[in-house]
């Protein structure tokens, strides 16, 4: 009995520490999702080949910013990253919510490539229906790439998509396309910022921001003032 004791204390004592960094880590990778999401915006907002990406980030209901996708293969591909999840209310937004995109394809493909995805959830269907555990792009939630050079103002859209992506690689999401995704919540990031695992009705009724994403916010107005002088 007595073994056994020192046994479970002496797992102990390696145990937390490594708790401990799984935890530190986390916790920088939600730094720098953050951090790396301000850059997206700024990139793909400065980027003159994606056009009316402002109006689409005027109206959309949330947005999805995933700072690095990436996908490559040769006649399997695979396709994922992680992002952050803001949702409009009012004139602000609330979040962070941390998602993960993944995927696979089938089709001849060379090489791996990266680039920076920001998606604009428009509709109410669209944003609960990506708040459930798990979404299938193009599946469970209609989904439209817009390609660098190619684009429409959302009131006058021949579809009106519930999602939008835009990205600064043109080739991320072609052939394959975005349809085919899954989009689900990473629990681990977002106890990390809200203390528990939150639930879809936990994120929607949400009502506050958090300060880590003040600077995000700020950076989304700048943008969205823009396309409204426009």
């Amino acid at each position: 009995m007595l073994k056994t004791f020192r046994f479970i204390s002496l797992f102990s004592v390696f145990l937390i520490p490594l708790t401990v960094l799984a935890i530190n880590e986390k916790k920088h990778t939600v730094v720098n999702l953050i951090e790396s999401s301000e850059d997206t915006l700024k990139i793909l907002n400065q980027n003159s080949d994606i056009k009316n990406f402002q109006k689409y980030l005027s109206k959309s209901r949330a947005i999805l910013i995933f700072p690095e996708v990436y996908e490559g293969g040769f006649i399997f591909g695979a396709k994922g990253g992680n992002g952050v999840l803001l949702i409009k209310k009012g004139e602000s937004f609330t979040g962070p919510f941390f998602y993960s995109l993944g995927g696979l394809s089938i089709g001849l493909q060379a090489g791996a490539k990266s680039g920076r995805v920001v998606m604009t959830v428009m509709t109410h269907r669209g944003l609960k229906s990506i708040l459930k555990e798990r979404v299938k792009l193009g599946v469970d939630v209609d989904a439209v790439v817009i390609t660098g050079g190619v684009g429409y103002s959302a009131e006058s859209t021949p579809r009106l998509a519930d999602v939008y992506s835009f990205s600064n690689n043109d080739g991320l999401f072609i052939g394959t396309s975005i349809e085919g995704s899954y989009l689900q919540p990473r629990n681990d990031l977002n106890k990390i910022v809200h203390k528990k695992k939150l639930s879809p009705d936990d994120i929607i009724r949400h009502q506050d921001s958090k300060k880590e994403i003040d600077d995000l916010i700020k950076i989304i107005s700048r943008i969205t003032k823009d396309a409204d002088k426009k």
